[in-house]
Parts: C-alpha cells; structure tokens; sequence
C-alpha cells in the first residue's frame, strides 16, 4: 500500500512539473505557422507596396538601426511612427507624414530625430523603392489614413 501510495504521489509531481513545459510548447506551437510576430514585427495585412517596403526594410539594412515592435534602437522606432509628432535635433516639431517620411529616407541629414546622435548614411533607393518603405511605415502605424498628404 505504501508503494502505492509512493506512486501515485511521485505520478502527480510528474504531471505537475510537465503542465507548465506543455502549456508553453502549445503557446509557441499556436504562435508559429508564419514568420510575423517571431521577429517582433507588427501582424498586420500589408498591400503588394507595403510588402515591398518589408522585404526593403530587411534587404537594404533599415532593420539594423530601426525596430518595427516599438524597441529601442540606434534610430527611431517605426512602429506607430506614421501620423505621429516627432521632435526634431533643432526643437521644432513635425508630423510624420508621407512628406516628412520621404524627406527623412531620401535625405537623412536635414532633419534629425532628436535624441538620436547615429546619423542615418545616405542611401541609393530609388523613388518607388522610398515610397513602398513609406507604405510599410503607414502600414505599421495605428491610423495609416492619417499620415498621407497631398503629393
């Protein structure tokens, strides 16, 4: 009786210490399936435009200095970049808007980000290749509607 009784205590700290490795195993098999969120990026559904700024993002460095989850990182954060206020090195406050996004991407040194002393290089992307990263950013923002301007 004795033995059993051993057994039946020694089965349920089996259990017990295993519900918690199967609970998260189960956690990370329904969190996988696509790649979004294993990289802390935003899931969001992205037009063909946006796609294209995405893979732009990983393929011509952008993701070496910008986060798209809100991080920390040597420059400022896209996620909910798009529409938002950003204080500039000099004081003076702009919305982040298609415009402004283009100006910051295509010419890097004229406003920087205060805050952030790593000044973004110069970079050869074409205008269509500048717009389809905007379209990313916008994408990955709360309200993209409201960061588009009159072009």
């Amino acid at each position: 009786m004795a033995d059993a009784l051993s057994a039946r205590l020694s089965w349920r700290c089996v259990v017990r210490a295993a519900l918690p490795l199967v609970a998260a195993a189960l956690l990370l098999v329904g969190c996988g399936g696509d790649d979004e969120g294993a990289t802390g990026e935003p899931a969001v559904a992205l037009s063909a435009e946006a796609q294209r700024g995405r893979q732009l993002y990983g393929s011509k460095g952008c993701a070496s200095c910008h986060s798209v989850d809100g991080r920390d990182a040597a420059g400022p954060t896209w996620k909910n970049l798009a529409g938002s206020t950003v204080t500039l090195e000099d004081g003076r406050k702009v919305v982040a808007d298609d415009d402004y996004l283009r100006r910051a991407i295509s010419d890097p040194w004229a406003e920087r980000v205060k805050g952030y002393g790593t000044v973004m290089p110069r970079n050869a992307l074409t205008d269509d290749e500048v717009s389809a990263v905007v379209a990313y950013i916008r994408a990955i923002s709360p309200d993209p509607s409201a960061s588009r301007s009159a072009r």
